[in-house]
Parts: C-alpha cells; structure tokens; sequence
C-alpha cells in the first residue's frame, strides 16, 4: 500500500498547522558580542590606568598630573561617570 492511502508518519505538518520553527540566535550572540567588547574596554582600561601609576613623576609633571591626583580622580564620582558613558 502506497503511503497516500494509509496514515503514516510524515516530517510535513497538515495543511493549515503552522511548520515548527527554531529561534533565532542572532540576539544570543549579539549580546555576547557586547558583553566581550565590554570586557576588553575594561581591561584595557585598567591597563592603561597602571601604565600611568608607574610613570615616574618626572614625567607625570611633563603630562601635568602629579601621583596623588591620578589616584583621586580614579575613585572620584567624575571618573565613575565619565566610565559609565564611555562604555
């Protein structure tokens, strides 16, 4: 008996049933993608940050900025902004 005239099992939905779809991926990755360009903002913030602290002060005085400031501006509330819109 051909398949036509008997029920059998078939990857096709019935006429009318909507076809099972898979979701999208595309907002996983975007995310992840943010996520990671974040992460190395981040990092490479914080390196540039200790590559000033070791600066002798010679030329901490050179660029204008003594030790003791660069330490305050890193926990001032303006830094802290200024960081989160960078981002």
């Amino acid at each position: 008996m051909p398949c036509g005239s008997t029920p059998c099992s078939s990857t096709k939905p019935p006429d009318g049933a909507a076809s099972p779809s898979f979701p999208a991926f595309g907002w996983f990755r975007k995310i992840l993608l943010t996520w990671l360009a974040g992460l190395a903002r981040c990092w490479k913030r914080q390196s540039q940050y200790k590559q000033l602290l070791e600066l002798d002060e010679r030329l901490l005085a050179d660029i204008g900025v003594s030790r003791t400031v660069a330490k305050e501006v890193r926990g001032s509330q303006l830094y802290l902004i200024a960081w989160r819109d960078s981002r």
